[in-house]
């Protein structure tokens, strides 16, 4: 269980996250979404123990553990894995490389490279390619499979349908809810409000850095004043 109480970062003087509360069970997908600019990167940057920001008061606790004041690797080490936005592949690292290097050192570790293929066959097609050389949506199975070589309880998505063809945003959706049933407990930072809604459990809208509703996706789905309210959906 991933939880979050009272947490409040800032970038300098701006205070963005302000008081923020949430939980993300394990086996559980979990969507945050918002407007741009509300904070949703932030709280994943938190969580990470990323700096920027600077978290002032709160707590972000994992399986009971306290992580804020930990280092992003020591965070990482507690098998949360991280998708970032915009991908962040290695220009010099083919695909295969990028899993190699990434492997977690676990002799249990449920995630191989061959495993990661039987996930994603496209990456094995483009195996000795570099992470330049492939395409958006690739490039993001790419990011994933990362992550997941880390052999991680607990998965941190931000934006992981930005820029991708709408075939892709499918593929990726059916990924998500694979993952899901492996008992991985899964944060959902998204833009795509349909997207995170069909593969989603539970939403969480921010607004201005606060949290300002949260129920099942399917409750969200079909209430229009809440989504016109808080995302601007009509």
């Amino acid at each position: 269980m991933l939880e979050i109480k009272d947490l409040h970062s800032y970038y300098g003087d701006a205070h963005i996250l302000r008081g923020v509360n949430m939980k993300v069970p394990k086996g559980k997908v979990v969507a945050l979404l918002g407007r741009n600019g509300m904070g949703k990167t932030t709280l994943i940057r938190s969580i990470m123990g990323l700096n920027p920001p600077r978290i002032s008061k709160g707590s972000i606790q994992y399986d009971g553990q306290e992580l804020v004041g930990l280092s992003p690797h020591v965070i990482a080490g507690k098998r949360i894995g991280f998708v970032p936005q915009g991908r962040r592949l290695f220009a010099s690292l083919s695909v295969t490389e990028h899993l190699t290097v990434f492997a977690s050192k676990s002799q249990s570790s449920l995630w191989t490279v061959k495993r990661i293929y039987e996930l994603f066959p496209r990456l094995e097609e483009r195996k000795n390619n570099l992470g330049t050389q492939l395409s958006g949506g690739e490039r993001q199975m790419l990011a994933v499979a990362r992550a997941l070589m880390t052999d991680p309880e607990m998965l941190l998505m931000d934006e992981p349908t930005e820029g991708l063809a709408p075939v892709m945003v499918q593929h990726l959706e059916e990924i998500v809810v694979e993952l899901g049933k492996t008992g991985l407990g899964i944060l959902l930072v998204e833009q795509n409000l349909y997207s995170a809604l069909s593969v989603a459990h539970e939403v969480y809208l921010m607004e201005t850095g606060e949290i300002v509703h949260h129920c099942l996706a399917d409750e969200l789905m079909n209430d229009r004043d809440t989504m016109q309210r808080f995302l601007g959906v009509r």
